[in-house]
């Protein structure tokens, strides 16, 4: 049979270009053109996919991006053009999560996008600590190539590839490809370590943690059982250390970096504004001036979300969460549904720190959020409008 001779197979192509381009082109519209086309060839099968819509999930993740999109028009200030753009962006995402969902469907080729992702990944970091140790920046701080020139979200990214990178090795046996694979997976702790990223370290040690985790215990039961207790004493240890002065310091050099500051003068500004319930709108600035410096968004994903659309867009995001992860429990037994939760738990922690645009181009939340949502609708979606309960 010939290679992407059906629909399903350029998709995979396509999906894969778009995070090439995430990884390696510096422009974010250059980097959107795949995007667009995936979205043509995803509209243009309807037919192939409406069914999709008796999904719960499918259904609620609408009605999240169309309620964000609608936030537009009470924004502070409404300019046509920039809805019409959030309108384009919330397509796209709709778009690639039908499309990865599709593609989630064909288990062979699943794992072909997987060991792309892995090689793709790798060469991207690699090329990161190349133009680290060239270049010297003044930081000290390893920043990503393409979208990813910020060390966070290129930590971030990275540690995404390496739950990849860690799948990968777990279903082969051939001794070389598991020694590349470790190989690969300590040039991706590298850079992550180079990124200086204390929510980083974090949140990619927990999404790496809760993957293993996933993969090495027998039910869901045991897992949420497991996760709930080790949780509890990594919350119990974090107290005990950042109630010392000297490991705190070692924790957090930085301190907050103003994030309390930046989260309560972005509250007030809700509350006094009465956004509350619906939000301020997707188009209302969030940018922050905290003693004299200029933060240009709230750091935490759920307060950007409120700023933006409210309680209800907040509310919205979780039941999408949930629902997901919901998902995810009832078919433990699937390793798409072990390497969701990775990435999920991955993103769910970073976004306490940082994150603030959910609808965006293509960019470390297709990757971090909306990639495990598709892995929940693939693994929910059956032919013919049906779903698993």
């Amino acid at each position: 049979m010939n290679l992407f001779a059906d629909r399903i197979q350029w998709l995979a192509l396509l999906i894969l270009l778009c995070f090439v381009s995430v990884l390696l082109l510096r422009s974010q519209s250059g980097a959107s053109y795949p995007t667009y086309i995936l979205a043509l060839v995803v509209l243009a099968s309807f037919p192939a996919w409406r069914d999709a819509f008796a999904l719960p999930l499918i259904r609620l993740v609408s009605v999240l991006l169309v309620w964000l999109c609608l936030s537009a028009f009470w924004s502070e200030t409404f300019d046509l053009r920039e809805a019409s753009s959030v309108w384009i962006r919330a397509l796209l995402v709709f778009c690639f999560v039908i499309a990865f969902a599709e593609c989630q469907l064909r288990g062979q080729l699943q794992n072909w996008m997987s060991t792309a992702f892995t090689v793709v990944g790798a060469g991207a970091v690699l090329a990161a600590i190349i133009n680290f140790h060239v270049t010297n920046p003044v930081d000290g701080r390893l920043n990503g190539l393409g979208q990813l020139d910020t060390h966070v979200i290129a930590a971030l990214v990275y540690g995404a590839i390496l739950i990849f990178v860690i799948k990968a090795a777990q279903t082969t046996t051939n001794l070389a490809v598991r020694t590349g694979c470790a190989v690969i997976g300590l040039l991706i702790a590298y850079a992550i370590f180079l990124s200086d990223s204390r929510n980083a370290w974090a949140s990619v040690l927990v999404g790496v943690g809760t993957y293993a985790l996933a993969h090495y215990t027998k039910d869901w039961r045991q897992f949420a059982i497991t996760t709930i207790a080790l949780a509890f004493i990594l919350l119990i240890l974090l107290a005990t250390l950042g109630a010392n002065e000297a490991t705190r310091d070692i924790l957090l050099p930085r301190g907050d970096s103003f994030r309390f500051a930046i989260w309560t003068e972005t509250w007030e500004q809700i509350v006094k504004n009465d956004g509350l319930i619906v939000g301020l709108g997707v188009l209302t600035s969030d940018d922050l001036i905290i003693d004299g410096t200029i933060f240009g968004h709230p750091h935490n994903m759920y307060l950007a979300l409120t700023h933006q659309g409210g309680l209800v867009a907040l509310g919205l995001y979780l039941g999408v969460v949930g629902m997901t992860l919901w998902t995810f429990a009832k078919r433990f037994d699937s390793p798409d549904a072990k390497l969701g939760l990775g990435i999920l738990a991955l993103a769910l922690v970073a976004h306490l720190l940082d994150g603030h645009e959910l609808v965006d181009k293509v960019g470390d939340t297709w990757l971090l959020i909306w990639m495990p949502v598709s892995f929940a609708v693939g693994l929910s979606w059956t032919p013919g409008g049906k779903y698993y309960d």
